[in-house]
């Protein structure tokens, strides 16, 4: 794995967080809207999702690209 295949797959899911956790937020506007608790119940799910994967760790091989030096 290069260092730009570990900036694309860091980038590439921090951009999948984003756009879930938009469409929770959508969703528990929508959701607050029509059915107050049930609206959030379903959001919340989405929103740790989102937040799983823009918080997520780096994997083994681009750890060890970042620390190796050149």
């Amino acid at each position: 794995m290069s260092k730009t295949e570990c900036f694309y797959d860091k980038t590439t899911s921090r951009l999948v967080g984003t756009v879930v956790f938009i469409v929770s937020l959508l969703l528990a506007v929508i959701g607050s809207i029509v059915l107050p608790v049930f609206g959030f119940f379903f959001a919340l799910p989405l929103i740790i999702m989102a937040g799983m994967f823009v918080f997520a760790p780096d994997s083994r091989a681009c750890r060890l690209l970042s620390t190796k030096r050149e």
